[in-house]
Protein backbone atom coordinates (compact mmCIF):
# COMPACT_ATOMS: atom_id res chain seq x y z
CA UNK A 1 0.00 0.00 0.00
CA UNK A 2 1.06 3.45 -0.90
CA UNK A 3 0.19 6.06 1.57
CA UNK A 4 2.48 8.93 0.43
CA UNK A 5 3.78 9.91 -2.92
CA UNK A 6 4.78 12.74 -5.05
CA UNK A 7 3.63 13.68 -8.69
CA UNK A 8 6.12 16.11 -11.00
CA UNK A 9 7.57 17.28 -7.88
CA UNK A 10 10.18 21.01 -8.31
CA UNK A 11 12.01 22.17 -5.72
CA UNK A 12 14.38 24.75 -5.42
CA UNK A 13 15.59 28.00 -3.46
CA UNK A 14 14.58 31.01 -5.59
CA UNK A 15 15.59 30.54 -9.12
CA UNK A 16 17.74 27.69 -8.12
CA UNK A 17 15.94 24.11 -8.65
CA UNK A 18 17.24 21.60 -6.39
CA UNK A 19 15.09 18.13 -7.13
CA UNK A 20 13.15 18.48 -11.13
CA UNK A 21 10.43 16.62 -11.78
CA UNK A 22 10.16 13.24 -9.30
CA UNK A 23 7.79 11.08 -9.24
CA UNK A 24 7.90 8.96 -6.36
CA UNK A 25 6.23 6.21 -4.51
CA UNK A 26 6.86 5.27 -1.02
CA UNK A 27 5.18 2.22 0.40
CA UNK A 28 3.67 2.05 3.61
CA UNK A 29 5.37 -0.23 6.83
CA UNK A 30 8.85 0.25 4.91
CA UNK A 31 12.05 1.54 5.20
CA UNK A 32 12.95 3.92 3.25
CA UNK A 33 16.61 5.45 2.83
CA UNK A 34 17.26 8.33 0.02
CA UNK A 35 21.10 8.33 -0.78
CA UNK A 36 23.55 10.91 -2.52
CA UNK A 37 26.45 13.14 -2.19
CA UNK A 38 26.46 15.93 -0.07
CA UNK A 39 24.36 18.99 -1.71
CA UNK A 40 22.66 16.71 -3.69
CA UNK A 41 19.15 17.78 -2.37
CA UNK A 42 18.09 14.78 0.21
CA UNK A 43 17.29 17.17 2.88
CA UNK A 44 15.40 19.67 0.61
CA UNK A 45 13.32 16.96 -0.63
CA UNK A 46 12.01 15.75 2.82
CA UNK A 47 11.56 18.71 3.51
CA UNK A 48 9.33 19.78 0.72
CA UNK A 49 7.63 15.96 1.47
CA UNK A 50 6.78 16.88 4.62
CA UNK A 51 5.79 20.95 3.76
CA UNK A 52 8.50 22.53 6.63
CA UNK A 53 9.77 24.50 2.86
CA UNK A 54 7.46 24.95 -0.30
CA UNK A 55 7.62 23.14 -3.74
CA UNK A 56 8.05 25.17 -6.83
CA UNK A 57 5.47 22.75 -8.49
CA UNK A 58 4.22 19.24 -8.51
CA UNK A 59 2.12 17.49 -6.06
CA UNK A 60 2.60 15.42 -2.67
CA UNK A 61 -0.38 13.34 -1.97
CA UNK A 62 -0.50 11.46 1.73
CA UNK A 63 -3.43 9.63 2.74
CA UNK A 64 -5.20 10.74 -0.45
CA UNK A 65 -5.06 14.33 0.36
CA UNK A 66 -2.82 16.40 -1.29
CA UNK A 67 -0.31 18.07 1.74
CA UNK A 68 -0.82 21.62 0.49
CA UNK A 69 -4.76 21.20 1.54
CA UNK A 70 -3.78 19.65 4.59
CA UNK A 71 -3.44 21.93 8.29
CA UNK A 72 -0.41 21.74 9.47
CA UNK A 73 -1.17 20.16 12.88
CA UNK A 74 -3.07 17.21 10.99
CA UNK A 75 0.00 16.80 9.09
CA UNK A 76 2.06 16.76 11.62
CA UNK A 77 0.58 14.09 13.24
CA UNK A 78 0.67 11.62 10.51
CA UNK A 79 4.43 12.33 9.68
CA UNK A 80 7.63 13.49 10.82
CA UNK A 81 11.58 13.57 9.76
CA UNK A 82 14.73 13.45 11.84
CA UNK A 83 16.61 15.70 10.49
CA UNK A 84 21.02 14.73 10.22
CA UNK A 85 21.95 15.78 13.99
CA UNK A 86 25.54 15.73 15.50
CA UNK A 87 23.47 13.77 18.75
CA UNK A 88 21.78 10.98 18.40
CA UNK A 89 19.55 9.40 20.89
CA UNK A 90 20.46 5.98 21.83
CA UNK A 91 17.93 3.56 23.23
CA UNK A 92 14.90 4.13 20.71
CA UNK A 93 13.79 2.41 18.21
CA UNK A 94 12.96 4.06 14.72
CA UNK A 95 9.04 3.67 15.54
CA UNK A 96 9.32 5.35 18.78
CA UNK A 97 11.14 8.27 17.48
CA UNK A 98 8.49 8.90 14.43
CA UNK A 99 5.66 8.92 17.50
CA UNK A 100 7.92 11.97 18.93
CA UNK A 101 6.02 14.60 15.95
CA UNK A 102 8.17 17.12 14.44
CA UNK A 103 10.78 17.32 16.26
CA UNK A 104 11.83 14.26 17.87
CA UNK A 105 15.04 14.67 18.76
CA UNK A 106 13.91 17.94 20.65
CA UNK A 107 11.95 15.83 23.21
CA UNK A 108 13.89 13.02 23.64
CA UNK A 109 17.28 15.59 24.64
CA UNK A 110 15.02 17.61 26.55
CA UNK A 111 15.40 20.79 24.07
Amino acid sequence: MVRLYTENLNIGYGERLIVKDLSVEIPDKKITTIIGSNGCGKSTLLKAITRIIPNQSGTVVLDGVNISKESTKILARKMAILPQTPESASGLTVGELVSYGRFPIKKVLGA
